[in-house]
């Protein structure tokens, strides 16, 4: 049995792999509150253990895209190295854990040894764009780049492009929710060049103005992006997206897929369009608010969310929460439009919220497509026009 060091434990993601791994906690109590949460900002190293189900999707989706235990990928930002560590056992390649702290180093190394991958697995303790800029010049091909930094990946988007092979994947984690949902919107203009309102489906937002921002940043230096697998899950937004090297297949992806929301603050209508000089009027005689550029093309590919569906099949250690959440993402893969809150829109009309299930059902024999939303409980995604959506909530109440 294989041991770790307690700044890497989870109570969470125990078992590793059968028969391979087992994370040992002793001393996890000296992190816990008092109220039984583990808190990350005690421990020497930054290690979260609410963000298994974004390591778990990393290894599903590895597994499903990469068909071959032959490749390179790098853990940018490893912390504890629990990422990169969970990659190397539960998918294979040869990685590349990094940490600019002396102290994350220092276990990384640690946490590599007990799990006997030092054959595979690389550590450097240097500053993250350093590294992807010394790989540049090595002649090194990267198949995978993983960025979970702590706030915003912006300051490591411009150099994780670089060192990429002819067609690659990247991770990326952005735990800046507040302004890229438009919480602090001085904050979403400078870092990501939007200036926004609140909306009804702000997570939803907060994930396009984030894949938007990394098309075009990647556009700008020849290369093509298409998110794969998306999600917005408690503190953070993740994307997994294809990365292609051509300045043609970057014209024509922004060409297509940046656009603007247009939103009517009292009627809820929203919408999208190309050009923001051509928007429709709202329902009320007011004219729409126009946000954006912004992501208007899917953030998920169906083919994608299946494959990754099969392959959790085999997967018993995987958080329950993520096969929900994939399971939920197969559904809103095939609907485009930005989900609804239905207690906002039923505060539009006056009315009580009714059983999501219940509206859901009723949607259905109408003959829509409609499904919960994983970003929100209270949200719905349909392919009904909202003035659809209210006639039936009047209609049920």
């Amino acid at each position: 049995m294989y041991t770790i060091s307690p700044s890497i434990a989870s109570e969470r993601e125990e078992v590793i792999q059968e028969g391979l791994a087992r994370l040992i906690v002793p001393r996890i109590e000296l992190y816990r509150r008092e109220d039984g949460s583990i808190e990350p900002a005690w421990m020497p190293v930054f290690y979260n253990p609410h963000a298994v189900v974004s390591r778990d999707l990393t290894v599903v989706f590895l597994k499903t895209i990469i068909s071959t235990r032959d490749f390179f990928f790098v853990d940018l930002l490893s912390g504890t190295g629990i990422r990169g560590i969970r990659i190397g056992l539960e998918v294979g390649g040869q990685g590349l854990l990094n940490d600019v702290d002396p102290r994350a180093y220092y276990y990384i190394k640690r946490n590599i040894l007990l799990n006997k991958l030092e054959e595979r697995l690389e550590v450097y303790n240097q500053e993250a764009n350093t590294l992807l800029n010394m790989l540049v010049f090595s002649g090194i091909f990267v198949d995978y780049i993983d960025i979970d930094p702590y706030g915003s990946p912006v300051p490591f988007i411009d150099s994780v492009f670089k060192p990429l092979a002819k067609r690659a994947f990247i991770g990326i984690s952005a735990t800046d929710l507040a302004p890229l949902s438009c919480t602090h919107p001085h904050k979403t203009l400078v870092r990501y060049w939007d200036k926004c309102i609140r909306v009804d489906f702000n997570k939803e937002y907060a994930l396009r103005l984030l894949l938007a921002n990394i098309a075009l940043r990647s556009a700008a230096l020849g290369f093509s992006t298409t998110p794969l697998l998306s999600i917005v899950h408690r503190h953070y937004v993740r994307a997994f997206l294809e990365v292609e090297r051509s300045y043609n297949r970057a014209y024509k992806k922004i060409s297509k897929c940046l656009g603007y929301i247009w939103y009517c603050l009292d009627t809820l209508e929203r919408g999208y369009t190309r050009d923001p000089s051509d928007v429709p009027g709202c329902s009320n005689g007011r004219k729409p608010i126009v946000l954006g550029k912004t992501w208007i093309c899917n953030t998920v590919t169906s083919e994608v969310v299946e494959r990754a569906l099969r392959e959790v099949s085999s997967m018993s250690f995987l958080n329950p929460d993520t096969i929900k959440i994939l399971a939920l993402l197969k559904n809103e893969a095939e609907i485009n439009t930005p989900y609804v809150r239905l207690d906002k829109l039923c505060g539009v009309l006056r009315l009580n919220m009714p059983k999501i299930n219940v509206l859901i059902n009723e949607l259905r024999e109408a003959g829509f497509k409609v499904t919960r939303t994983h970003m929100d409980i209270r949200g719905i995604k349909t392919t009904a026009s909202l003035e659809e959506l209210k006639r039936i909530l009047l209609k049920s109440s």
